[in-house]
């Protein structure tokens, strides 16, 4: 069952970021703030996007795994706590090499609700 969970948490993770960044002045934005790797591929970003939120629900099922902790609730409140994360490391991203504050928030934004999302899945299936 926890594969299932962690192939869910997945998908909608990445569903939900999709529709993020599609919205209009979500989309503006980016485009203003952030520059493309010259050469990668559309289909080698949406890939690493997969691949990264695959990770992060197998992190958030062995956390929950580990800890023996159950439900929705406990899922949703590991996945708020992991937040801190990204966090950081977009405030590095801000600090140390001039990321737009604008656009570091947009990406914040988008691992919040992954990390939600992810964690109320996996959750819901431990």
């Amino acid at each position: 069952m926890i594969a299932l969970a962690v192939t869910l948490a997945t998908v909608a993770s990445f569903v939900a970021s999709a529709a993020l960044y599609a919205l209009p002045p979500v989309a503006a934005l980016i485009s203003r703030t952030s520059t493309p790797r010259p050469g990668m591929p559309v289909v080698a970003q949406m890939a690493s996007v997969v691949l990264r939120s695959l990770i992060v629900a197998c992190l958030v099922a062995g956390l929950m795994a580990a800890a023996g902790w159950h439900g929705v609730g406990a899922g949703t409140l590991l996945g708020l706590a992991l937040c801190s994360l990204p966090f950081v490391l977009l405030m590095g991203g801000v600090v140390h090499e001039n990321t737009a504050l604008s656009a570091a928030g947009i990406h914040l934004l988008d691992w919040v609700l992954k990390l939600t999302i992810i964690g109320a899945i996996v959750g819901s299936f431990a």
